[in-house]
């Protein structure tokens, strides 16, 4: 037997405290935080959960005949700007309202679609909207900048969520509307709210600029002016088409639920499968190929990413397998054993997975090559989606103070 001296057993006494040490520190130390990326939407969830900021922000647009541009221009970028702020730094959820604004004598004064966590629906009603009506150059901005501070259903101002208004369009407020309120003391009310009220003017229509600017600063937030078409470039890559077709894969693995049992229930489910099938063939048939391929990112990133689907409800925690109710189901998961049922849900959300994954890698790529194409060009970006970049990033930094 060999004997130990007394240095060799100091020296080993010495080393086993600099492993516990270390074992102690590597122990308290936590591991980095996933990239955004990497994170699943249940750990989305949980990062708004525990203070994480959440957003809303609402685009309250001119839709009269000159606006055309902008709103293709909205069109193509509303999904890339969301996915932006959901791979910023706080890591937000993103709620989305729009307000679509014209003129007395027009079709509509306002519509207005409330906040909302369901981007296809507010890229739906985007898509619908079509540049007419105006002529005679003021609108009705008194009216349309209301019900975007009153009318669309901001959450309560307590829950911390950052709440950012963007006003745009190319003509001045119709001052002589005595029956409307101010555009002074609606914004005095959105600050008092809580609110951050930034406007984007599009062209050089006279009177515009000093009413988008006395609104920009009655609501503490930015003015911007860009080109009137609305300078959106769009930069088509050769990734766009295989995204688009990982999206609608991703949209196939949808699963309806939710209703209850009976009549009741299995109309829901429908009315769900129903509208997930015309989302995803409207998107398809009529977004450009670029907003496809955002939009597939953004289902890939988003922990909200379809409304009465079951696997987004496991996956972002707020639905428990074990929780599920049989009358909840539809009739394919319905009518199996628990075990085989388990295993058929586990399958569906392994298969969730690697799209999502696939489509984050490609997406990897395709940002690769729109942060090189950029380069290329000349010239300050001046356009609808830097505008609102700009402010957002300023914005939510602010917020987060």
């Amino acid at each position: 037997m060999k004997v130990l001296t007394i240095r060799t057993i100091i020296a080993l006494f010495i080393v086993g405290i600099g492993i516990g040490v270390a074992q102690a520190w590597f122990a308290r130390t936590p591991a980095p935080a996933p990239s955004v990326e990497e994170q699943t939407p249940a750990q989305q969830v949980r990062d708004v959960a525990s203070g994480n900021s959440a957003l809303e922000m609402v685009f309250v647009l001119d839709t009269t005949g000159s606006m055309g541009g902008l709103l293709e221009g909205a069109k193509q970028r509303i999904w890339g700007i969301v996915n932006e702020v959901m791979q910023s730094a706080s890591r937000p959820s993103v709620g989305v309202g729009l307000v679509a604004y014209r003129d007395r004598g027009d079709a509509y004064v306002t519509k207005v679609l409330p906040v909302t966590t369901d981007l296809d629906q507010v890229y739906s009603t985007l898509m619908s909207y079509r540049a007419e009506g105006g002529g005679d150059g003021p609108e009705n901005v008194r009216r349309a900048l209301a019900d975007g501070v009153h009318n669309v259903g901001w959450s309560p101002r307590a829950n911390g969520t950052a709440q950012i208004l963007f006003l745009v369009g190319d003509a001045p407020p119709h001052e002589d509307y005595q029956d409307e309120p101010t555009t002074t003391d609606t914004t005095a009310e959105a600050v008092k709210a809580g609110l951050i009220v930034n406007t984007i003017q599009c062209g050089n229509m006279a009177g515009t600029q000093e009413a988008w600017q006395a609104i920009a600063r009655g609501g503490e937030g930015q003015y911007f002016a860009i080109a009137q078409d609305g300078g959106v470039q769009a930069i088509a890559t050769p990734y766009d088409k295989e995204l688009a077709e990982l999206g609608a894969k991703i949209g196939s693995t949808f699963v309806a639920y939710g209703g209850g049992a009976g009549a009741a229930g299995v109309s829901y489910r429908a009315a769900a499968r129903t509208r997930q099938a015309e989302t995803e063939h409207k998107v398809a048939s009529l977004a450009p190929a670029p907003a496809a391929a955002d939009r597939a990112k953004n289902k890939a990133l988003n922990a909200e990413a379809y409304k009465d689907d079951l696997l987004t409800s496991l996956e972002n925690g707020s639905m428990k397998l074990d929780a599920l109710k049989d009358e909840d189901l539809p009739e394919d998961l319905k009518k199996l054993e628990p075990q085989a049922r388990q295993r058929e849900i586990e399958k569906r959300l392994a298969e969730r997975k690697r799209l999502r994954h696939e489509i984050l890698q490609l997406s990897k790529l395709r940002d690769e090559y729109i942060t090189a194409a950029r380069k290329k060009q000349t010239g300050k970006p001046n356009s609808f989606d830097s505008a609102v970049a700009g402010a957002l990033r300023e914005q939510l930094k602010r917020k987060s103070k």
